[in-house]
């Protein structure tokens, strides 16, 4: 019987990426090439793989935002070198390279399998998560316009604000790479909700999606879905905000699967999440 190696953790870089395409695609996830791009971009010490005898079969990704608090994200595995420790192995690692930076609370969004192993690293639940999906419905519904560069900076501070940290290297780079999937609602001059998103593999993900006033969250779904009508849509609804389970199910969409977002660390930051409809993402917060 040959000896079973150990797996050796060291940071992703821009060659991995296809071996992260690779693990993506096993699980049936939605990122694309541009996400491991992205998290590199950002975190360029913050991203690892595992590998064994060379072959890489394991990552990990953070995200550092405002060390107030970081995200844990993409630990995928193998299924060839599962119920060998790798993925705790990589949950490790990130959160020591959040440690090591100085980030207060450290956060990520757990499956209903995942949660018993977070749990056991000290995170406790904040709140629910959904994922919903469906095909955006055709119609001539009106729509707020996509934001305009000059619009960045107050949907940013708008954001600051709910979310509870600054993220806007994030709006910033999504609404860069794909304009067409953002959108800003006013009343009177004031910002009151915002909407971006971005391209999958799988499906167009609809979120961050937030808003101050529930016309507003109607508004800003349907101005995004009828961009792309007849086409596949997730969502990443969020719990604590009340209207956003019955706005997506008028919309035609049905559950999928539920998350809960987990923190471990003093979560002085938690942010407004009741005026969060979507979220980012599991990889993104």
């Amino acid at each position: 019987m040959s000896e079973r190696r150990e797996a050796i953790v060291r940071p992703m870089t821009f060659d991995d990426i296809p071996a992260g395409m690779r693990l993506r695609e096993l699980a049936g996830w939605n990122q694309t090439e541009q996400d491991w791009r992205r998290f590199l971009e950002f975190e360029p010490g913050g991203c690892f793989v595992a590998c064994v005898d060379g072959k890489i079969c394991g990552t990990v990704t953070t995200l550092n935002y405002e060390k107030r608090f970081g995200w844990v994200s993409m630990v995928l595995v193998d299924p060839e070198y599962r119920r060998r420790g790798i993925g705790t192995l990589l949950l490790d690692t990130g959160i020591a390279a959040l440690d090591a930076a100085g980030v207060e609370t450290i956060k990520l969004d757990a499956t209903p399998m995942g949660r018993m192993v977070y749990a056991q690293r000290g995170f406790a639940d904040e709140y629910g998560i959904e994922r919903w999906e469906g095909k955006a419905p055709s119609g001539k519904r009106a729509g707020p316009k996509a934001v305009k560069e000059e619009d960045l900076a107050g949907a940013c501070e708008q954001d600051r604000f709910v979310f509870g940290a600054d993220r806007g290297r994030l709006i910033a780079a999504l609404w860069r790479e794909q304009p067409r999937y953002s959108a800003l609602a006013r009343a009177g001059g004031e910002v009151t909700g915002y909407v971006f998103g971005r391209a999958g593999a799988n499906a167009h993900f609809l979120g961050p999606w937030v808003a101050l006033r529930d016309e507003a969250a109607e508004e800003l779904l349907y101005g995004f879905l009828r961009r792309f009508a007849g086409e596949r849509v997730f969502v990443d609804l969020c719990l604590e905000n009340p209207a956003a389970r019955s706005l997506v199910k008028n919309a035609g969409f049905e559950f999928q699967r539920p998350f809960t977002r987990m923190y471990r660390g003093p979560n002085r930051h938690p942010g407004r999440p009741r005026l969060v409809c979507g979220t980012a993402g599991p990889e993104l917060g």
